[in-house]
Formats: C-alpha cells, sequence, structure tokens
C-alpha cells in the first residue's frame, strides 16, 4: 500500500478548471505518483499524493516532486505549499 501524504497549496490566479487538469496531470507525469481526492476551492488545492512502491518516501520527496512540477507548469503563482 502507497504511503499517502496530504499536500495543501495556497495559489494565486486560480482558475479551477485549470487546476483539476494541474492535479490530474501530475500524476500523468510522474508514473510513480500516485493522486486521490483533490479538492479545488477559492485560492487553495488540496489532494492526497504518494510515490507507490516505495515504502520509505518522506515528506521531503513528495515537495521535491511537487517543486519540479510547479517549475514545469507555471499556469499559478504558488504562495505555499505544506506537504504532511
Amino acid at each position: 500500500m502507497t504511503k499517502m501524504f496530504n499536500v495543501n497549496i495556497d495559489t494565486e490566479g486560480l482558475n479551477a478548471n485549470e487546476a483539476q487538469e494541474w492535479v490530474n496531470e501530475l500524476a500523468n507525469v510522474y508514473a510513480d505518483m500516485e493522486v486521490a481526492d483533490p479538492k479545488i476551492s477559492g485560492n487553495k488545492i488540496s489532494f492526497k499524493t504518494g510515490l507507490s512502491g516505495m515504502d520509505d518516501t518522506n515528506a521531503d520527496d513528495i515537495r521535491m516532486k511537487l517543486d519540479e512540477y510547479i517549475m514545469m507548469h507555471e499556469q499559478f503563482k504558488v504562495n505555499n505549499i505544506s506537504v504532511s
């Protein structure tokens, strides 16, 4: 079973449809990443994510992937990211 982390992203300039596609595409870009329960509300994006097949995944691993993905897809301004 994949260890899942809660991700919360505070943003500016968020379009709900684009944000939903952004979250969906995250799992396509990283084949080992699982994404569940995405929620888009106001200027916030939240979802659960983990790296399949990796029992030793930690929050820093997830944050590294998110930072990389955000740099590749600058659709909105990110003010804060928390991974727990």
